[in-house]
This record gives structure tokens, sequence and C-alpha cells, in this order.
């Protein structure tokens, strides 16, 4: 029976909270470029698969929205355990915007405490703030909304003059 709770163990998410330093992990996009986490606001949305009708149609809306985080000075990388091939695929394929993280040995999951089930992330967002901290999570977040909600939260953020 004491298995069991470590076996659990290995999927609970790792405990981030607002206002805790960022995991400021080394990190490539899916064509290799060195992405940094730091100077600016960046958004960070794990999903489980590429190319999966969830994960298409909130790759598709971030990449719409994207000129408006541009504007308010935030970066977008979508960040899942496909290798890198399989991510410029989607990319390619959908003519996305913003990049996209391959973390096929999920170190970047690990980290912000991103539950993966056989290599399938859940679906969980952070913004992280240009001083290099956790400035808001969304657990379990809903794909077809997951970017407006980024998105008008930073609005708030950026009219109160952070």
């Amino acid at each position: 029976m004491r298995a069991l709770p470590l076996l659990l163990g290995l999927f609970r998410a790792q405990a981030l909270a607002p206002g805790d330093k960022a995991p400021l992990l080394e990190a490539q996009d899916s064509y290799g470029r060195p992405v940094n986490l730091r100077g600016s606001y960046v958004v960070l949305w794990f999903y489980p698969k590429a190319k999966s009708p969830g994960c298409t149609a909130q790759a598709k809306r971030y990449s719409e929205l994207y000129p408006e985080f541009q504007r308010l000075g935030a970066r977008v990388y979508g960040v899942s355990h496909d290798p890198a091939r399989e991510q410029c695929d989607f990319v390619e394929k959908l003519a996305l915007r913003g990049g996209m993280i391959p973390d096929p040995q999920g170190r970047l999951a690990r980290a912000y405490g991103v539950r993966s089930f056989f290599g399938f992330y859940s679906r969980d967002t952070f913004l992280l703030s240009p001083e290099g901290r956790i400035e808001r999570i969304w657990r379990g977040v809903n794909p077809f909304k997951d970017a407006d909600t980024v998105l008008a939260y930073l609005k708030e953020l950026r009219e109160k003059g952070r």
C-alpha cells in the first residue's frame, strides 16, 4: 500500500505560486534558437500533443492574438513533450506565430510542476514577469479560452502600469 502514494507523487504538480522565482531554465525553441525567459513578460502554455484538436485550437488562438501580446511586451511559447521536428511541422502547417519549446525529457514540465502522464502534459499556463517571477498560474485551462484569458490579465497589468 505504501507504493501507491509514492507512485501518485510522480504525477503531482510542484507547488509554485505567484511571486515565486520562476524556474528560468535554459531552453531552445523548436528551431534550435535559444529562448530567454527573462527581461519581459513571458507566457508559457503547456499542452498535451501537437496537432490534436484542442491543442490546435489553443495554438491557433495564441497565434491570432500574438500581435496583441507583442504590443503589450510579452513573448509567447507553447511547450509540449513533442520532439522539435513535430513542433516545427505543427507551426508550419498552421502558420503559427509565437514560439514552441520542445521538452521531450520533461525538464520544463517538472520545473513548473506540470503534470505529465505518458508524455502528455496537463494544460497549464504561466505568466512570468520581466523580473523573472511567477506572475500568474492557470491550471487545467480550457484550450478554447486560454489565450483570451491570459491576454485580458496582461492588459489589466499594463493598465496598472506594470
